[in-house]
């Protein structure tokens, strides 16, 4: 008797979403962002908000301006990473999800 065999792919679980994810870690890194701003905003004041002038001044200005720049470009890369990671998490529990099946049957008819 001949023998038949078929495969399928079958999903046994219902996916799930996982973006929300993405909301949760951006706020760590949104409270960084803030408490920086919040650092930024104190030097600045006392080296701009006090007229402070010379050298020295300009120097932590600059270096100032160039870690800001830096931090900023960090938190920029993070949160591109965040949605990387959840995207790639996303599609990782949707595939673990499926199942590959293959049936083989006899063909008795004949």
């Amino acid at each position: 008797m001949p023998q038949f065999t078929f495969s399928v792919t079958e999903q046994l679980i219902p996916n799930q979403d996982y973006t929300d994810k993405k909301k949760q870690l951006r706020i760590h890194v949104d409270n960084m962002r803030a408490d920086d701003d919040e650092f930024y905003a104190l030097i600045n004041n006392i080296i701009v908000g006090e007229d402070q002038k010379g050298k020295i001044i300009d120097a932590m200005k600059k270096e100032t301006t160039a870690r800001k720049d830096r931090d900023e470009s960090i938190y920029t890369d993070v949160i591109s990473k965040i949605n990387k990671a959840v995207n790639s998490f996303n599609e990782q529990v949707a595939d673990m999800k499926k199942q590959r099946l293959s049936v083989t049957y006899e063909d008795k008819t004949e």
